[in-house]
């Protein structure tokens, strides 16, 4: 099965008959299998290719000064993760083979706090973490609409406690992953609710289809991938799955891309929405506090 295309570009002025279509657009899509390829969802490009180039301009440094800004621990979920350092699939026999810079409530963190790698690189993914906020605040009100909540339902879940931004970078393998029995990024799902991510023409992201099969997954300019994660497929009670995918690392070929992670705050119970409620039929999940979930899944990654 194909991951679906979304464009948003009618969505310019926003009447409730378009909310409504774009509205049951969204749905389609992620009820197939937690992915879309979204278009015109409102996040500036040059502002994206200037996030691109910060974060290449930090991966070339020398170890010793990237590890200048290490990550503290996965409450913090914040620095510097070096080769090898997370396993999103633990029960592979090697770790990840990639590089972040993870940036949970980037907000609450000041120009001088020891924490950046320069002032411009701050700036720089600050203007972008608000602008994936405001893209993300039209997806929320459209899957609202679906789910039968006010319009606000999920935003006003999402203060930024838990919201995340997270450069990657994947340095060019001198073996076939195979032959190395090593991933990118491990076989995972995603924790919170939604997620979009920024790639470039280097494919290597894959998702696991309904018949098991890992479908490649490759973006035109301008289209941002989404999908659903742990914690909205247990708000829409399986409606929208949270699909397993990985990257595949490439022999003598880098990759980078750019991952938002729009996940709850912390003491956010999740329970299954009445309108994904069959009449006469139990839920398939017990409610669960967002931030205990999120923090169980983050540390099962740390070797």
């Amino acid at each position: 099965m194909m991951i679906s295309k979304v464009d948003l570009e009618n969505l310019n002025v926003t009447t409730s008959e378009k909310l409504q279509l774009a509205a049951a657009e969204v749905h389609d899509s992620l009820r197939q299998n937690g992915f879309m390829l979204l278009s015109n969802a409102g996040v500036n490009q040059m502002l994206l290719a200037r996030v691109f180039e910060q974060s290449r301009l930090f991966f070339s440094r020398a170890s010793d000064e990237k590890e200048k800004f290490l990550y503290g621990s996965a409450a913090e979920n914040f620095g510097y993760q070096g080769l090898e350092k997370e396993s999103l699939d633990p029960s592979t026999p090697k770790a990840d083979f990639k590089e972040t810079f993870t940036m949970r409530n980037l907000r609450a963190r000041g120009d001088q706090d020891g924490k950046w790698p320069s002032i411009t690189f701050r700036q720089v993914m600050v203007e972008f973490y608000d602008n994936c906020f405001q893209a993300v605040a039209l997806l929320q009100r459209l899957l609202a609409i679906r789910a039968g909540v006010e319009a606000d339902f999920f935003h006003k879940l999402h203060s930024g406690e838990n919201v995340t931004l997270r450069l990657l970078h994947y340095p060019a393998m001198q073996v076939e992953p195979e032959a190395a029995d090593q991933w990118g990024a491990g076989a995972h799902t995603d924790y919170g609710m939604l997620t979009l991510l920024f790639q470039e023409q280097i494919t290597g992201l894959q998702v696991l289809d309904q018949s098991g099969h890992w479908m490649q997954v490759a973006t035109e300019p301008g289209e941002v991938v989404v999908n659903t994660g742990d914690l909205m497929e247990r708000w829409s009670n399986g409606h929208y799955p949270s699909t397993l995918h990985r990257v595949k690392c490439k022999p003598n070929q880098e990759r980078y891309s750019i991952a938002f992670f729009s996940d709850p705050d912390s003491a956010t119970e999740i329970d299954v929405l009445p309108a994904f409620l069959e009449k006469g039929r139990e839920p398939r999940f017990p409610p669960i506090k967002a931030g205990e979930h999120i923090q169980r899944k983050l540390e099962a990654t740390h070797r």
